[in-house]
């Protein structure tokens, strides 16, 4: 009797069905910001946009990073665990380090820690509005979260393509 909650036939079917849809859903979530609701928020105030744009960056962090971490180590499993198709896994994982890289790499560094300063700060609101650094940091938030959607996007395509190889 196995002492293991899963044995490898069940942990290898596990892996299959977080690896195949999780990186969709990412990249749906992602593009759905970008899309329609992040957008919203270039013409409001600085007052309005940086303390939502704050929000939406910190409760998205609850599901993207558990969601990239888990997504990663399926698919990175799975390129371990299958040498036939290992090609196709490994370029889903690779996708999603680059993913989860992207954001404090690129993001953090050119718009979102600058984002977070001006929505704490009522004389930041004020100039940002005024010189409209709010909107243009809004406006590459989003071109920058588009390359996070595609990057998961892709990893759920060669997660797919993978499965039915």
């Amino acid at each position: 009797m196995s002492t293991s909650i899963l044995d490898s036939r069940q942990l290898f079917q596990a892996a299959k069905l977080i690896a195949v849809p999780l990186p969709f859903a990412l990249a749906g979530y992602s593009y759905a910001f970008s899309q329609n609701a992040v957008p919203a928020l270039y013409d409001q105030p600085a007052e309005v946009s940086t303390p939502a744009i704050k929000d939406i960056y910190q409760s998205g962090a609850k599901f993207v990073v558990p969601g990239n971490i888990l997504s990663l180590a399926a698919t990175a499993y799975l390129a371990w665990k299958v040498p036939a198709q290992r090609s196709l896994w490994a370029t889903a994982a690779g996708s999603l380090v680059a993913l989860i890289a992207w954001t404090p790499l690129v993001m953090r560094r050119s718009n979102i820690v600058r984002l977070l300063e001006i929505s704490e700060s009522k004389a930041l609101q004020e100039k940002a509005t005024a010189t409209l650094e709010a909107r243009q940091l809004l406006i590459k938030w989003v071109r920058q979260n588009y390359v996070r959607a595609a990057l998961a996007f892709a990893a759920g395509v060669y997660s797919v393509r993978a499965t039915l190889a």
